[in-house]
């Protein structure tokens, strides 16, 4: 795949990522205000913010994360697509072993 394309697909993913993240925050904690009355805690650390707020916080903040990639990746896709004709470039997938494997086949061949 060519290099251009690569580019064009991280820019487009940039454009596109930004403003779906502000709106993503934005309605986690919405949605994190409608549920309790208090604000989000924004820092767990503190002492007064009990366990099950810290938690749930984290669980609502990771999944408006994943949702938020969801929307940017396929969004951006849809774009490229739209604009080029072509389909876009392929992403590799990250496998947690591939370092392991790497640094074992250069011992073998040392």
């Amino acid at each position: 795949m060519a290099v251009g394309a690569k580019i064009g697909m991280k820019a487009i993913s940039v454009v596109i990522g930004i403003p779906v993240g502000i709106v993503t925050k934005k309605l986690v904690e919405r949605a994190w205000i409608a549920a309790r009355p208090e604000d989000p805690p924004r820092k767990p650390s503190e002492p007064e913010v009990r366990w099950t707020d810290a938690l749930g916080w984290a669980a609502l903040s990771a999944a408006g994360v994943v949702v938020a990639e969801l929307v940017t990746q396929r969004s951006a896709k849809a774009t490229f697509k739209a604009l080029t004709g072509n389909e876009p470039p392929t992403q590799p997938i990250k496998d947690e072993n591939d370092g392991k494997n790497k640094k074992a086949k250069k011992k073998v061949k040392a």
